[in-house]
């Protein structure tokens, strides 16, 4: 058969890429060609490739393939290859992350944000000597971590001499802000199918000429590689073009000699070296073939050998041969190729696919594949290595122990029902408590019917904490009661989730100023023992400045105890060391309670640089639900400027999404910035609507922290309302609860709260208060300024009102607040000043990316520790820290500081 041409009828594809290619050197682009099976997406990157070297571009390329048992960063390690002696080159952390996940040498297995950094590192400083094409075909087969690592970077070459094509069947899921250009590969047109029949070497003409173009519907490899012999009218329209396909395919492959037909189901198998294969084919049958074998495979348009290697003309060709193999004759050559190869790695899935009965050996080679792959993040090649492993394990402790772990695997790869069948069968094969135990806990965590927590009862998952703890796993159980607790208010019925998980933590007999305790208190009564753990943290805790999970412990804490300034430095410490150790499931939890404080304190484009860098690991992730969660954060800081949240563009289709915003703290969050958007824009009569919700204990959208730092704005609302009762009613509640309990977030909302509601007669007591005393959330401290200028203005005391407004006013705009620095624009205009509206300057006209990577630089971190730190390229950092300089007017780091600073 000939080669399919599918350059033909892609001009526009191919001018597209000629233009990325084109503005490389001032900036990279990514693209991701997404089309159904044979519609040329190969054959379209193979011109790529060919254009792209004539260029003077170097091209690195991978692919991957329909083995399920691709190991991890497989497919990243055929991509970086041809880099190998560069890696050495790398920092520390990245080289290490490598070379341990391509098996240089051992060790815990990287995250993907690690291996993605290190990718990025080595990729940006391989194009500092020739722009790069790098190509990762079938991406929907592509090993995980390695399809995650190749997004990541290629969401990341906005700066870098690199141009990124992917290619994946059908239609990639994506997530609202995916940088990532996407190109719908459809069918040739009429004319060009026709075009491309004339390829053919039989030349079809006639009825059967028209019923190809017909039944092919412009697909190129339909179109070139669909027998005539084979045409038939009567199944037209109900045999699936693809599945046609495989038959031709599939037929092409039983007509092949035995020889022949063991040399591509062996290739199919795994298997790509000829010489390998041969051997292998040689053991099975008596008359020793040569290797005249593999010319007739290519002859038949099944394979397409180079370099003494195999690779087929197309992926169905290889599900086609597997589909279509006979079980005896996939056993022998099964058997040849292990004997032939003799490596325990490349051997193991055949090893495992003819094993019969119990073999603990192999169950253990197998069980540490799926270790690793769970450490990498591909659940699925963990679920089906740790379920083989169960199945070959003997009678023993080990069985049920490789159940649980094949269940967790089943979890994250979202077969729940899987994951309760794996658990279930755990614990009718054991008597071990412990075991059992843990059954029982992960049980609860699954979304299914059987599941009381997914139903809001706590009960059965602290009677399996308490069984764990009983058993022994003391650690475990203490794991297990924490995320209990962080989950308990968005999942529990109970009227008081936080009692229930203090029962279970008494049992535990913890030392009270151990971090993990600390926040046990913290998130079962913040308001009971808020005092305690911030003075136990303040005055006894001390921790090592590496323990990053003690500083993430002990900033959260701090952060649901109302606390401020020291919730701030642990939580950065967190993030720092979360994203030094690359630790994705953490990171962004951190970011967003540093994002919160940063909103407390009033360092609002340092909020959004958070939430951004959030987004971004949602995107990475493919996680639309921590991207709805981080979404859901940034409406604090949208409402500031009058934008009220909208749900369907915060979820979009995401289920998951939805579900996500259906939690309490996020359904408080957005209720909370609807009544801020309204208040600002003026519309107080629906503030306090909203407002009051969030004030009702029995209303579904109640949260504590968010009734205290929405209860400045409900009692303006009510003010402005002539609803004083409420203002004062409300103030009333949260003074009394004050009694109990100091934190600084509650303090403050009292202090604005009751300047709002003071007379006439005490405006000079508060001036002076605020003066001698600034309220501990800045942006309450400037509007207190700005209450106090409105009011003294309208009672025509015009010098003083303006000292309060010019002070909220400088405020607002360092925040920047800037529909709050209008209204104090419109006081000071009211009051007879002449003003024009600032134009931002400084470090406000800085995007949140420029601006963290400005405050690192002035730090004194080098462009190489910044990218670490930001899971950027070296190049990006210089570009970002190029347009700082310029927007900034400064001309070397050693200014960064103090430009910063000036604002």
């Amino acid at each position: 058969m000939s080669t399919v041409r599918a350059v033909i009828g892609r001009h526009p594809e191919l001018q597209r890429f000629d233009e990325m290619c084109a503005r490389s050197s001032a900036g990279g682009s990514a693209l991701l060609i997404e089309g159904d099976p044979g519609v040329g997406k190969t054959a379209l990157v193979d011109e790529y490739e060919h254009r792209a070297q004539e260029s003077g571009m170097r091209v690195l390329r991978t692919s991957g393939t329909s083995d399920e048992s691709a190991a991890p960063f497989s497919g990243l390690h055929l991509l970086l290859h041809p880099l190998r002696a560069r890696i050495s080159e790398l920092p520390e952390p990245q080289r290490d992350a490598l070379e341990i996940a391509f098996g240089v040498r051992s060790g815990e297995p990287p995250t993907t944000f690690l291996a993605g950094v290190a990718t990025l590192t080595l990729l940006s400083d391989a194009s500092r000597a020739h722009p790069l094409l790098v190509i990762g075909e079938d991406l929907h087969w592509l090993d995980p971590a390695s399809r995650q690592t190749l997004l990541m970077v290629a969401r990341r070459v906005s700066s870098d001499p690199l141009v990124v094509v992917m290619t994946a069947r059908g239609s990639h899921d994506t997530i609202e802000g995916e940088p990532i250009e996407r190109l719908r590969l459809e069918p040739l047109s009429f004319i060009d199918a026709n075009a491309l029949l004339d390829s053919r070497p039989d030349k079809p003409s006639g009825t059967e000429r028209r019923m190809l173009l017909e039944l092919s519907d412009g697909n190129p490899l339909a179109l070139v590689e669909l027998p005539i012999a084979d045409l038939g009218v009567a199944d037209l329209d109900v045999v699936p073009l693809t599945h046609r396909l495989e038959l031709a395919f599939a037929g092409r492959y039983a007509e092949l000699p035995f020889a022949a037909r063991l040399g591509v189901l062996a290739a199919a198998l795994g298997c790509d070296s000829i010489d390998d294969t041969t051997t292998a084919i040689i053991r099975v049958i008596d008359d020793p073939p040569t290797r005249e074998w593999v010319g007739t495979a290519a002859a038949a348009g099944l394979i397409e050998p180079a370099q003494g290697r195999i690779g087929f003309r197309h992926p169905l060709v290889r599900s086609a041969v597997v589909s279509a193999a006979d079980p005896q004759e996939r056993s022998r050559i099964l058997g040849s190729l292990i004997d032939t190869i003799a490596d325990p790695v490349r051997t193991v899935w055949w090893r495992a696919d003819l094993q019969t009965g119990t073999a603990p050996d192999l169950a253990a080679e197998l069980g540490r594949i799926g270790e690793v792959a769970l450490a990498a993040g591909d659940a699925a090649l963990a679920l089906r290595a740790l379920r083989r492993a169960a199945d070959l394990t003997p009678p023993s402790p080990m069985r049920p122990e490789r159940l649980l772990l094949a269940a967790d695997a089943a979890a994250r790869a979202g077969a729940h029902r899987t994951a309760f069948g794996l658990l279930r069968e755990a614990d009718a094969e054991t008597e071990d408590s412990r075991v059992r135990a843990r059954a029982a806990w992960m049980r609860e965590l699954l979304p299914v019917e059987e599941s009381a927590l997914a139903r809001g009862d706590l009960r059965p998952a602290t009677a399996a904490i308490e069984s764990m703890r009983h058993a022994g796993d003391a650690d475990a159980a203490l794991n297990a009661l924490l995320h209990l607790a962080s989950i308990a208010w968005d999942h529990s019925t109970h009227s008081d989730p936080g009692l229930v998980i203090s029962q279970a933590a008494l049992a535990f007999d913890l030392d009270p100023d151990e971090p993990r305790a600390l926040l046990l208190a913290a998130v079962t009564d913040p308001a009971g023992r808020g005092d305690e753990v911030i003075a136990r943290i303040r005055d006894r805790v001390v921790i090592d400045p590496a323990d990053t999970q003690g500083a993430w412990y002990l900033g959260y804490a701090l952060n649901l105890c109302g606390e401020i300034g020291p919730s701030a430095d642990y939580l950065q410490r967190a993030v720092d060391g979360f994203r030094t150790h690359g630790d994705r499931a953490l990171l962004p939890h951190a970011l967003m309670g540093l994002s919160w404080i940063c909103f407390l304190q009033g360092r609002f484009e340092r909020g959004r640089a958070c939430i951004d860098e959030c987004i971004t690991i949602a995107i990475d992730a493919e996680d639309p639900g921590l991207a709805a969660a981080a979404r859901t954060a940034l409406a604090w800081y949208d409402a500031l400027d009058g934008a009220a949240p909208d749900r369907g563009s915060i979820a979009g289709s995401s289920p998951l999404a939805a579900l996500v915003l259906d939690a309490q703290s996020p359904r408080a969050t957005l209720v909370f910035a609807e009544g801020c958007a309204a208040l600002v824009t003026g519309r107080p009569r629906e503030a306090e609507r909203v407002l009051q919700r969030l004030a009702d204990p029995a209303d579904r959208v109640y949260n504590l922290m968010f009734r205290i730092v929405s209860l400045p704005d409900l009692v303006e609302s009510a003010i402005l309302l002539e609803d004083r009762p409420l203002a004062e009613e409300q103030v009333a509640a949260l003074a009394e609860l004050h009694e109990g309990w100091h934190a600084p977030v509650l303090t403050a909302a009292l202090e604005y709260s009751r300047i709002v509601l003071c007379d006439d007669a005490r405006l000079d007591e508060a001036s002076a208060a605020i003066d001698r005393r600034p309220i501990a959330v800045p942006f309450l401290h400037a509007r207190a300024h700005l209450h106090l200028g409105t009011r003294l203005r309208r009672m025509r005391r015009t010098a003083d009102s303006r000292i309060h407004l010019h002070t909220a006013l400088t405020l607002f705009e360092e925040f920047p607040a800037v529909k709050w620095a209008e209204r104090a624009r419109e006081e000071l205009r009211a009051s007879g000043e002449r003003l024009t509206d600032a134009a931002p300057s400084g470090s406000h006209v800085l995007t949140p990316q420029e601006l963290r990577v400005a405050e690192l630089a002035a730090d004194g971190l080098s462009n190489r520790e910044i990218a670490e730190r930001l899971f950027l390229s070296p190049r990006t950092i210089g570009a970002h820290l190029y347009t700082a300089f310029r927007k900034l007017g400064i001309t070397a780091r050693e200014q960064l500081g103090r430009a910063l600073e000036s604002d």
